[in-house]
């Protein structure tokens, strides 16, 4: 098994994934917000339908969704719910690869996003618990080294 030792990041990547981490730390945030809030928007698209059916008619509400169109705009609220938050964490995820791409690849040659999992699970391998764990976060270390071009 390789040691822990030779997978350390040199002081000068460390330094600019840093600085690119603060800088897209506005775009962490959002992607945050956006996973919050999908389980909230996904319980309130079935739950306010069904809530305007009962004031409306004051009849079983779940007699007029299946009866009505209502079950139609419940799906329809549903998929427009996943569907905004993946656009966000596309438009997101967009944003710190320009970044990367513009100001960060020219200095360091490799992009800062994959270079920030690769430290990740540098990270999780030093703190692994378990072989099996440690192991696990080896491959990804080495699979991300490759895909960098770090080895």
């Amino acid at each position: 098994m390789n040691s822990v030792v030779e997978h350390k990041l040199d002081k000068r990547l460390n330094d600019l994934l840093n600085q690119f981490e603060l800088e897209v730390k506005p775009y962490d945030k959002l992607s945050t917000i956006s996973i919050v809030i999908t389980p909230f928007g996904l319980v309130l698209s079935i739950f306010i339908p069904i809530l305007i059916i009962k004031v409306l008619s004051q009849s079983n509400p779940f007699v007029a969704i299946v009866s009505g169109s209502s079950l139609s705009w419940i799906i329809g609220s549903i998929i427009a719910t996943l569907c905004l938050t993946k656009l966000l964490l596309f438009y997101v995820d967009y944003k710190k690869h320009e970044i990367s791409r513009i100001k960060y690849r020219p200095i360091a040659g490799i992009c800062m996003c994959d270079l920030s999992h690769l430290r990740s699970h540098i990270y999780r391998m030093e703190n692994a618990k378990t072989t099996g764990e440690r192991l696990r976060q080896t491959k990804l270390v080495n699979y991300y080294k490759y895909q960098i071009g770090l080895q």
